[in-house]
């Protein structure tokens, strides 16, 4: 016999339908507003990327010719082969660097290699710590004693 009864009483056992905490009406409203939520999101993003649209060239028989400034033009083109352009840039470039040329002949003003002036600069700064240009202080004349000073 159990020890929590009295003698001679069972105690009821509930059988049948039992009471739910959770209600089924809140979680119904919260899945229409996330599936709500998704749908407007969706639809601003299609929306502000131009309903995912992607610009198909013009044909070939265009009357006008695009035009960089204009509207028609989506983007900029890239080159196929932009290889031989940078060569005959950076040869340019080098060539201004390595060259001697006159910039203003007038000023007497040159452009020597970039090798070059580095060597001019390091000798004329080896000659400045050697010896530096020093201009001697005019010494005061020596006033006698009790005249007044200016």
């Amino acid at each position: 016999m159990a020890h929590n009864t009295s003698e001679g009483r069972v105690p009821p056992v509930d059988r049948g339908q039992s009471s739910f905490d959770l209600d089924v009406n809140f979680i119904r409203w919260f899945s229409l507003g996330i599936l709500v939520l998704l749908i407007v999101t969706a639809a601003a993003a299609f929306a502000m990327l131009g309903g995912f649209r992607i610009p198909l060239p013009r044909a070939a028989s265009a009357a006008a010719p695009d035009t960089p400034g204009s509207a028609t033009v989506p983007f900029a083109t890239l080159q196929s082969a932009p290889q031989d352009d940078l060569r005959s840039y950076r040869l340019g470039k080098a060539g201004a660097l390595e060259g001697y040329r006159w910039v203003d002949r007038a000023g007497g003003v040159v452009q020597i290699p970039i090798e070059r002036a580095m060597e001019l600069l390091a000798s004329e700064e080896s000659r400045e710590k050697l010896a530096p240009r020093i201009t001697p202080a005019v010494p005061a004349t020596p006033q006698p004693r009790g005249a007044p000073t200016q």
